[in-house]
């Protein structure tokens, strides 16, 4: 599944990145660290600021 998240337009070095999870409607987001080789820039992401939007790849929780 692929979510949408939020996070640093030049993440850190390593291999975790926090990033910012939209909950939906009415609801808070929530910061989460995830691997960074499971981010991949959004074809949405407009390119500017300091923040950048990625699309998450989340594990396969059904096997």
């Amino acid at each position: 599944m692929t979510v949408l998240a939020v996070g640093p337009r030049k993440p850190p070095a390593g291999n975790t990145v926090e990033v910012w999870f939209d909950a939906g409607s009415a609801a808070t987001g929530q910061r989460v660290m995830v691997p960074a080789k499971r981010l991949t820039l959004s074809d949405q992401d407009r390119g500017e600021g300091t923040t950048a939007l990625y699309e998450y790849e989340s594990p396969d929780r059904r096997n």
